[in-house]
C-alpha cells in the first residue's frame, strides 16, 4: 500500500491476518457448517469443570431499546443455568449511549459489564484514571477462544500495547469467517433485477458510475413497473447516497479515514481532492436529472420501505449480507408477490476504470467495558461466559437456538434446522437480539454460514465482498493509518463534520458544483489545516 506504518503496528496487523488466515477466509461451504476453532472442545470441558455453585447477578448495559425481562424464555434459561447467572440489562438508545456511559464511569457507578461504540480519548482517559478494570495479565491463557476472537480485531493488541494491559474488549465484527484478507465494507446496492432486464441492461455484479447512471437514466425513462409519478430510481437519503457517487470514487471522502498520507507521505484531507469533487458532479447530475427522491434530504423517509414495499426504486443501497437480503425478500413476497430470485440483485459502483474504492475497515464494531468495582469472580463468571460465547458450540447455540430443538445435526455431521417454517431464532427467543447475538462476535461473521439463510443470499454477500476486493488496487484502496485513526486534539475534535450532510446541502443549492466545492474547501480548511500541520508534525 501507498505508506510505511510503525514496524509494532505491522507485526501486530500481521499476526492478526495470519491468525485469521489460517482457515477464515475460504468461501462457507455450501452446507452451511460452521468453522470451528482449533482448542474449542478442551476449552468448553474446562468450562464445564469450574465451580458455579455461587449464584451471580450481573448488571450489563447494552445498546437498544427497552428490554423486556431477557432472564425468561427457554434459551436464556439455558444459558443462565448453564453458569449459574441473572442479568440485569441496561438498555441505552444510541442518543444518549455515548453520554450515559460518560457519566456512569467518571461517577465511578458503571455496571458490572457495559457496550461502548468506544471513543479514543475518552478511552486513554479511563484505561489511565483506573475508572475501568483491567483484566488479568494472564488472562489470554486463561480464556484462550475469547482472546483469540480479541487477537483477530487487531485494535485491541494496539490499545493493550498503548495502554500497558487490556481495559477494553473490541467486538470483532469477523472471528471465524472473515470474506476478505482485508475487509471491505459491507455496504452494496440491492438492485431490481427484473427491471435491469427489462430496460435491456446487463445484470452484474459491478457497474461503473457510468453505466450506473445510464441504467438510472434508461430506468426513469422507460419506468419497467410503471410506477408513474412515484419512481424514484435510486431510493435512498444523505446516509447512503455517499457510498454510491462519492466513496465510490474517492478513497477519502469518508469522515473516519478523512485524514491520510500521499505518495509523498504527506497528511491530506480526503474531501479536498479532486476524486472527491468529481464524485459531487455524478451526485448533483442525479438530483437535478430526477434520478433521486427530490426530497432526499429531509430526514425520516425508510428507503428500504420505497424498495421492497412500495416497489418505487430501481436500486437500494444497503448492508449487502445475508441477513439483509432475507429481510429484503421476505418483504418483496409479502408486499408484492414477488420472488426475490426474479426481481433481487446485489452489486457495487466502481470508478471508470473498474477500480473499487475504499479504506480498510475495522474489524470491531463497538467494544466491552468493565467496573473497577466489579469482584474478580464476577469478572471470572463473565470472561468464562465470553468465552463459551466464542466456541464453536456457542456460537451456534447463539446463531440457531437449543441444540436438539431447534437444530440437529445429522448423521454426516450436517446442521439441520428444526424451526417450523418462516419461524426465525428470533421470533422464538426474544433475549437473543438485543443480547446474545452481540454479546461478542458480532451477528456479522456468522451470517455468511448460518444455514437458517437460503444458500442464494449467503452466496451473494459472499461473492459481493469477493467483487469488490479483486477490484482493489494499491491506488484505490487503502489500508487504516492507525496513527491518525487514534490521534486525538483540540484541532482535531473541531473537524467533526457532519460529512454527508455537507455534501448533500452542496449537491441541493445549486449553481456550478467545483465553484460551490471550492468555496466549502477553503472555508473548511480554518479548521482542518492545523490538525494537518499537527499530524504532519508527528
Amino acid at each position: 500500500m501507498k505508506r510505511m506504518k510503525k514496524m509494532f503496528l505491522v507485526a501486530v496487523l500481521l499476526a492478526a491476518f495470519v491468525l485469521q488466515a489460517a482457515g477464515c477466509t475460504q468461501q462457507p461451504a455450501a452446507s452451511g457448517t460452521a468453522s470451528a476453532s482449533e482448542g474449542t472442545s478442551s476449552a468448553a470441558a474446562s468450562s464445564a469443570e469450574k465451580d458455579y455453585s455461587k449464584h451471580e447477578k450481573i448488571s450489563w448495559a447494552v445498546y437498544g431499546d427497552e428490554f423486556a425481562d431477557l432472564n425468561s424464555d427457554d434459551f436464556a434459561k439455558m444459558w443462565n443455568e448453564k453458569f449459574n447467572v441473572e442479568y440485569d440489562v441496561i438498555s441505552m438508545s444510541y442518543d444518549t449511549w455515548d453520554e450515559k456511559i460518560r457519566i456512569w464511569t467518571n461517577s465511578q457507578d458503571l455496571p458490572d459489564v457495559a457496550q461502548w461504540e468506544y471513543k479514543h480519548a475518552d478511552g486513554a482517559s479511563y484505561a489511565e484514571q483506573g475508572l475501568v478494570k483491567k483484566l488479568p495479565d494472564d488472562w489470554k491463557t486463561r480464556w484462550p477462544n475469547l482472546a483469540e476472537a480479541y487477537e483477530g480485531t487487531v485494535v485491541g493488541p494496539l490499545l493493550e500495547e498503548q495502554f500497558g494491559g487490556t481495559y477494553f474488549l473490541p467486538r470483532p465484527v469477523f472471528a471465524n469467517n472473515q470474506p476478505t484478507e482485508v475487509l471491505v465494507t459491507h455496504q452494496s446496492i440491492f438492485m431490481r433485477k427484473d427491471w435491469l432486464e427489462a430496460v435491456g441492461a446487463e445484470v452484474k455484479q459491478a457497474y461503473t458510475i457510468d453505466e450506473f447512471m445510464d441504467i438510472a437514466r434508461r430506468i426513469k425513462e422507460e419506468d419497467p413497473g410503471n410506477m408513474g409519478d412515484q419512481l424514484v430510481p435510486i431510493g435512498n437519503g444523505i446516509n447512503e447516497l455517499p457510498y454510491i457517487f462519492l466513496y465510490s470514487l474517492s478513497t477519502h471522502s469518508v469522515g473516519a479515514n478523512a485524514f491520510y498520507k500521499d505518495e509523498n507521505g504527506v497528511y491530506q484531507w480526503g474531501p479536498a481532492s479532486q476524486d472527491t469533487l468529481t464524485g459531487l458532479k455524478y451526485y448533483q447530475q442525479a438530483y437535478e436529472e430526477g434520478l433521486l427522491d427530490p426530497e432526499f434530504f429531509t430526514q425520516g423517509t425508510n428507503y428500504q420501505e420505497v424498495f421492497y414495499t412500495a416497489g418505487a426504486s430501481a436500486f437500494c443501497q444497503a448492508p449487502g449480507m445475508a441477513q439483509v437480503a432475507l429481510r429484503f425478500a421476505n418483504n418483496f413476497k409479502t408486499n408484492l408477490d414477488l420472488e426475490a430470485e426474479d426481481c433481487m440483485s446485489l452489486a457495487c459502483v466502481v470508478d471508470n476504470d473498474g477500480n473499487y474504492h475504499g479504506v480498510e475497515q475495522t474489524n470491531y464494531w463497538g467494544t466491552l467495558m468493565f467496573s473497577p468495582n466489579i469482584d474478580d469472580a464476577k469478572l471470572e463468571r463473565v470472561l468464562d461466559i465470553l468465552d463459551y460465547s466464542c466456541t464453536e458450540q456457542g456460537q451456534n447455540e447463539i446463531r440457531m437456538g437449543i441444540e436438539n430443538v431447534d437444530w440437529k445435526r445429522d448423521a454426516s455431521g450436517e446442521i439441520e434446522i428444526l424451526l417450523d417454517e418462516g419461524t426465525t431464532i428470533f421470533d422464538k427467543y426474544y433475549c437473543i437480539r438485543p443480547f446474545y447475538h452481540n454479546m461478542y462476535i458480532c451477528s456479522d461473521d456468522f451470517g455468511l454460514v448460518n444455514p437458517t439463510y437460503p444458500q442464494m443470499f449467503r452466496d451473494m454477500s459472499y461473492n459481493q465482498y469477493q467483487e469488490k476486493y479483486s477490484r482493489a488496487d494499491e491506488k484505490t484502496f487503502d489500508r487504516i493509518d492507525w496513527d491518525a485513526y487514534f490521534y486525538d486534539s483540540d484541532a482535531m475534535r473541531r473537524v467533526s463534520f457532519n460529512l454527508p450532510e455537507e455534501y448533500a446541502a452542496l449537491v441541493v443549492a445549486g449553481g456550478d458544483m467545483e465553484t460551490k466545492w471550492n468555496a466549502w474547501v477553503e472555508e473548511k480548511m480554518k479548521l482542518v489545516q492545523p490538525v494537518l500541520d499537527e499530524l504532519n508534525a508527528m
